[in-house]
């Protein structure tokens, strides 16, 4: 019995150890094939970054081009950036306007007109103002300047003189302008259409309320291709407002200072009231006359009215009772 039992023990240990071996077997493999799958596939992304960096320099393209072309593409395939054509196809309104310093306003006025012609563009309002004892003289202008001139005719101002404030406003219109161009392709195609239709009409009813139709829709036609015109118009020529002012007024310079800087502007406030009271008196003058002609007249009248009056008692004599008889 004994001998049995120790047969058995030494027939099932060599069955686990070969158990054993087998897991181990097992795991072992599993492990070299998942070592095996990241590595190639390192190796295949390498791979792949070596192909494309072969592919670039065979094209004549550097890697790091190479890989902004692409950042580009995917940034223009998900809206994020514009091709050139499409910037250069945007329709922008520019305005603005500038205040220039100088010392004769209506010289910098003309010589702003003639470079106004030479750049292509036109004045379209100016206002000179002439110098007074208190204000120098001044003058404004409304440029219309093509696009592309804005900046060199912003340049030609600064050369003239001094520009103290200058303001520059660029507004997108390319949605508008979309918008215009589809809302008149399909009114031109709406009016070839009723046009088609008039021509075909047999009866005077339709012919009439196809006539009205069209005349609507030809109204709006013109309406918007004035409307794009002008918006064009904007889009091509820029407005510019310059203000043109004196550097210093004489007058002011001329004004002297301390007491006798007070003592002039008493004696110029004392001639002001002065001048004021002689503007009253003589707006006044002509009515006191014609109301003392008036006056005169009116006692004149009363005068001669009471000379014709007749005379009569007295309002005492009447008043008065007569005296009691005496016994």
């Amino acid at each position: 019995m004994k001998r049995n039992r120790s047969a058995r023990g030494s027939v099932g240990t060599p069955a686990r150890r070969l158990a054993r071996a087998l897991l181990a077997a097992v795991v072992g493999g599993a492990l070299a094939v998942s070592l095996a799958a990241c590595s190639g596939g390192g190796a295949g992304e390498s791979g792949a970054s070596d192909g494309g960096a072969d592919a670039a320099r065979s094209e004549g393209i550097a890697p790091d081009a190479a890989e902004g072309d692409v950042a580009a593409d995917a940034a223009g395939a998900v809206g994020l950036a514009e091709s050139p054509e499409q910037a250069a196809d945007r329709e922008l309104i520019t305005t603005g306007n500038a205040t220039l310093a100088v010392d004769d306003p209506f010289d910098a006025a003309e010589q702003i007109a003639d470079l106004v012609e030479q750049a292509g563009g036109r004045v379209e309002a100016r206002d000179e103002r002439a110098a007074t004892a208190d204000e120098p003289g001044s003058a404004s202008m409304t440029l219309r300047i093509p696009a592309d001139r804005v900046s060199a005719t912003l340049d030609a101002l600064d050369e003239l003189g001094e520009v103290r404030d200058q303001h520059v406003e660029t507004i997108d219109v390319t949605g508008t302008a979309q918008d215009l161009d589809a809302r008149i392709a399909a009114l031109r195609t709406s009016t070839d259409r009723l046009r088609e239709l008039m021509a075909d009409a047999d009866r005077t009813s339709d012919l009439i309320e196809i006539e009205a139709e069209l005349s609507t829709r030809q109204a709006e036609l013109d309406s918007r291709v004035s409307e794009r015109s002008r918006l064009s118009d904007e889009v091509a020529m820029s407005t510019l407002h310059v203000e043109i002012v004196a550097e210093s007024s004489p007058a002011a310079q001329a004004r002297p200072g301390g007491f006798l800087g007070g003592l002039s502007a008493g004696w110029s406030a004392l001639v002001t009231t002065f001048n004021v009271v002689v503007l009253v008196l003589g707006a006044i003058i002509p009515w006191l006359a014609l109301a003392g002609v008036v006056l005169l007249v009116v006692v004149a009248v009363r005068r001669e009215i009471a000379k014709r009056r007749p005379a009569g008692p007295t309002l005492l004599e009447t008043a008065t009772p007569a005296p009691a008889p005496t016994d």
